[in-house]
């Protein structure tokens, strides 16, 4: 279903390198002419660019056909759980207001209970479950890209937690997967900041599903803000990228990269105060990563130019995702866009950002260059660390 446009794409390039190798081909036999060297030299350097683009597509290209294809699946589960929910009656144990405050979520609420009752290793859970004999499920509070987050009881600690666990949909490389899970929190543990959200504990309630219990931290992610308030005043912006800067830097300073750092991994609460969520794709910078050949971990709107290229990331990868973020922020759309991720990653990796202060004139000059800075294409040319970028605002 999705096959074809990825062919095409494919058949493309591969036409055009064929017509590049000819051109060079051409410009060889022609050598001795007059202007043939500049000629050459020309024809190479298109080749290289050529190359280079077939090489950034490609892993573009691999990362779209992964993330369609688990979307796909994840459709066709959710079609299956619905029309078992549609057959089955609604558990005692689900909370009568669930059910009494509408369609949406009462069907939602009895979705999970037919998938936490499924003969499966299904995630999902219900109000009133109790996971590894310690943590009694309240409500959900959000899915992710690796599975779902609820609201919970700690009956040991007697305190309120979050707790995260894997869901069935993303479990057709169960090893990849449990390693992933199981590197978010060796992660996260590493790092130590009021800006960081942290982590309690690492289980497994049964065979397939893993748990991860963490902070409690109520409020609304930093994308929610952007969208609800539109332009943020300056004064808050500087405020959330300073609480971010901080909890990058303790990363960094821990030997943990993020590598998915974007206004849906930062959490606002009360008073503005922030917390950085989500490791999932966090490397510690002595270990070897996830990344497979060709495949394009993170987010596009907020990728650096190498991480696009499917190429190592390092801390200044973050960097960058740190202007993109502060970007979106003080302008209200990230510094990129494009018609699809293709076109996305292509302007990371060739465009200019629009300065912000060309946007949006109070924007302090400091901020606006730090922000140019930080989504330099090179890795060298960017701030050299989180701590530099803080120092910038004041």
């Amino acid at each position: 279903m999705f096959g074809s446009p990825v062919i095409i794409v494919k058949e493309i390039l591969a036409h055009r390198e064929r017509r590049a190798k000819l051109a060079l081909g051409q410009s060889m036999s022609r050598a001795l002419a007059p202007g043939a060297s500049e000629e050459l030299a020309a024809v190479k350097a298109e080749r290289k660019l050529l190359a280079d683009r077939v090489e950034n597509l490609e892993a573009i290209v691999c990362g779209v056909d992964f993330e369609l294809n688990q979307k796909l699946s994840k459709l066709i589960d959710e079609q299956r759980l619905l029309a078992e929910s549609s057959v089955r009656p609604a558990p005692a144990n689900v909370a009568p207001e669930a059910v009494a405050a509408g369609p949406a979520v009462g069907s939602l609420e009895r979705t999970h209970t037919v998938l936490a009752r499924a003969p499966s290793t299904s995630a999902a859970l219900a109000p009133g479950d109790v996971l590894a004999n310690r943590y009694r499920i309240e409500r959900l509070l959000g899915r992710g890209g690796m599975g779902a987050v609820y609201l919970a009881h700690d009956e040991v600690l007697d305190d309120t937690v979050a707790v995260k666990v894997i869901a069935a949909t993303f479990a057709a490389d169960e090893a990849a997967l449990v390693e992933r899970f199981r590197r978010e929190a060796a992660a996260a543990r590493k790092v130590s900041s009021p800006a960081v959200i942290r982590i309690h504990d690492l289980g497994e309630a049964r065979p397939g599903l893993l748990y991860l219990s963490m902070e409690y931290f109520p409020g609304r992610t930093l994308a929610e803000v952007i969208t609800t308030r539109g332009l943020v005043p300056i004064v808050d912006c500087v405020d959330y990228l300073q609480q971010i800067c901080t909890g990058l830097a303790a990363a960094h300073d821990a030997g943990v990269i993020h590598r998915d750092l974007k206004p849906q991994n930062v959490l606002v609460g009360e008073r503005n105060a922030v917390k950085l969520i989500d490791f999932g794709l966090a490397k510690a910078t002595t270990g070897v990563g996830l990344t497979g050949t060709g495949m394009l971990l993170g987010t596009p709107h907020y990728m650096s130019p190498e991480q696009v290229r499917g190429k190592n990331v390092d801390a200044a990868s973050d960097i960058y995702a740190l202007g993109a973020l502060a970007y979106h922020l003080v302008c209200g759309r990230p510094p990129f866009s494009g018609d699809n991720v293709i076109a996305i990653g292509f302007a990371h990796c060739t465009e200019t950002a629009v300065p912000p202060r060309t946007l949006r004139p109070d924007v302090p000059e400091a901020l606006d260059a730090m922000i140019v800075k930080a989504l330099s294409k090179s890795a060298t040319d960017r701030p050299r660390s989180a701590g530099e970028f803080r120092a910038a605002l004041g």
